[in-house]
């Protein structure tokens, strides 16, 4: 994911490689923190790629910084509210929390 995010923002050398990794790194545990499977967020497929390479691009792109955190938040409850991306007992907690008026 790295290197298609360089080639992306057209970065050709490893200047930075380590401050993208911590982002690569952090879109993953905020992926996780809302509960989605995390065998799909360490083997993803494309839709989660383009969650984490849309999370990491709010951070390089400064000039459309907004854009892709608000596309990045759009993408995230998009994965949060289908059932195939969530961990069964959070899914399961929710709806028990909704239930009981919580």
């Amino acid at each position: 994911m790295l290197e298609d995010i360089k080639k992306i923002q057209g970065i050709n050398h490893s200047d930075f490689d380590d401050t993208i990794n911590i982002w690569i790194e952090s879109a993953k545990l905020d992926l996780k923190s809302i509960g989605i499977v995390g065998t799909l967020i360490d083997n993803p497929n494309s839709l989660i790629q383009t969650a984490i390479i849309t999370y990491v691009l709010s951070f390089i792109d400064v000039s459309n910084a907004e854009l892709y955190a608000n596309s990045y938040a759009l993408q995230k409850d998009v994965l949060r509210h289908t059932s195939e991306y969530i961990v069964d007992g959070l899914l399961k907690d929710e709806s028990e929390e909704e239930n009981n008026g919580i």
